[in-house]
């Protein structure tokens, strides 16, 4: 995906607060963090709440892009299940299965982005959930960091 359009799909939230560039970056870097600090991960996937990919790390032959739009549709579904069901505000939603499983959750920055993270069955899922939110609160913290102060040009 072309540096402009991520730039735009984030609101041209990272090219002024954090330089040029930044938001990618910042991304992929997260994503490498979790990856490094969850055995088992085979895929990693931060797409916009309309469903567009914005940074993935996905092992085998997965489509980036179907996968982020089914990804933020299955959370959002979950977030309108939990609100007719009068519960709280959903945190996270699980897909368990006997290959593995996949956590889904919401980056709360200026525009919400959605978190997917996939670990085979050796992975615990208490592992994944607690890697997966870490990395989501840091993805959301950064994006929402506020300008450093801009340097005076002579």
């Amino acid at each position: 995906m072309q540096r402009t359009t991520i730039d735009m799909l984030l609101g041209r939230l990272e090219p002024a607060a954090h330089g040029e560039g930044a938001a990618p970056a910042l991304l992929h870097a997260e994503l490498q963090r979790c990856w490094q600090r969850v055995p088992g991960l085979r895929a990693l996937c931060v797409s916009t709440a309309d469903g567009r990919a914005l940074a993935e790390r996905i092992d085998g032959g997965a489509d980036a892009r179907r996968i982020a739009a089914m990804a933020n549709s299955f959370l959002t579904l979950g977030e309108t299940l939990a609100g007719e069901m009068e519960l709280s505000q959903a945190d996270y939603a699980t897909v368990c299965t006997a290959r593995g499983n996949l956590v889904l959750f919401r980056v709360h920055a200026a525009k919400p982005l959605t978190l997917l993270a996939m670990a085979g069955p050796d992975t615990l899922l208490a592992a994944l959930l607690v890697g997966a939110r870490e990395c989501a609160a840091r993805l959301g913290a950064a994006l929402a960091a506020p300008a450093p102060p801009a340097i005076a040009q002579p």
